[in-house]
């Protein structure tokens, strides 16, 4: 009888406990609105064919749970606050979608390349962060280098250290916040590859 009045109250806490549980809410990365390309290429440009990737992502990011900077050395993972995608694939569609955008060109796929002729250029990622906290600001830091067809060395390389403020102490506010800062580095990465045309 206690043995199974016991095991009666072991179900209800379970119960309870896997009632009480939030659910989780999942995030994708968007691509910038046609809208937000201010300022078109020239004509000449549009013919332009683009590789994006590989896009590396740090071993700490490669989960689905966001990722939360509390210290410099200490993070943590909100384990109801998810990606929907991996973020490797989320920030290659995202750079894809903003490069075709701001370069105009359809000319443009993700690595590996699956065009018979070479692209004109190829931009390489690797993501150094890419986390933040709710209510205070989103960080972005990445190398990144183009190279171009026929050069054996890019013929550009940098690192891009980008911070956007998140506006509320919500997760959907962080994620915009990492957003923009996205935004941001396909602004840097078409304004070099610009620079590169003749």
């Amino acid at each position: 009888m206690i043995r199974h009045l016991f095991l009666g109250i072991a179900v209800v806490l379970c119960a309870s406990a896997c009632s009480s549980s939030p659910d989780s809410r999942f995030y994708m990365l968007a691509p910038m609105q046609e809208a937000a390309v201010s300022a078109p290429v020239a004509a000449d440009q549009t013919r332009v064919s683009l590789c994006v990737g590989p896009v590396l992502v740090p071993g700490y990011l490669d989960r689905l749970p966001v990722c939360v900077r509390e210290s410099a050395h200490e993070v943590t993972f909100a384990e109801f606050h998810r990606w929907a995608e991996s973020l490797e694939d989320g920030i290659g569609r995202v750079l894809l979608g903003n490069l075709a955008q701001l370069l105009d060109t359809a000319r443009i796929d993700l690595f590996p390349w699956k065009s018979p002729a070479p692209a004109d250029y190829q931009v390489r990622i690797m993501l150094i962060r890419f986390d933040g906290a709710p209510g205070e600001q989103a960080v972005l830091k990445a190398l990144w280098s183009i190279s171009a067809a026929g050069q054996e060395r890019p013929v550009f390389e940098t690192i891009s250290a980008i911070v956007e403020p998140v506006d509320s102490g919500t997760y959907e506010a962080l994620v915009e916040a990492q957003n923009r800062a996205l935004e941001r580095l396909s602004r840097e990465i078409a304004a070099a590859i610009q620079a590169q045309q003749p």
